[in-house]
């Protein structure tokens, strides 16, 4: 009984560190231009709102001529 009541203790405990993390850790999907460094962009005005993905273009075709 003892066991039980300390690996519920132990789960409860583990899912609060979980659900802290995953409130405070940014996380997504990185995105890079051409020269390697990290574009950021600012965040949706609402949490709720979604942003549609959009096509990097770059001028690679141009220079490979």
């Amino acid at each position: 009984m003892i066991a039980a009541t300390i690996f519920l203790v132990i789960f409860v405990l583990l899912g609060g560190v979980v659900m802290y993390l995953s409130k405070t850790i940014d996380h997504g999907e990185a995105r890079f231009d051409a020269s390697g460094k990290v574009i950021r962009e600012p965040a949706p005005t609402s949490p709720g709102e979604a942003k549609p993905a959009r096509r990097i273009e770059t001028n690679k075709a141009e220079t490979d001529e």
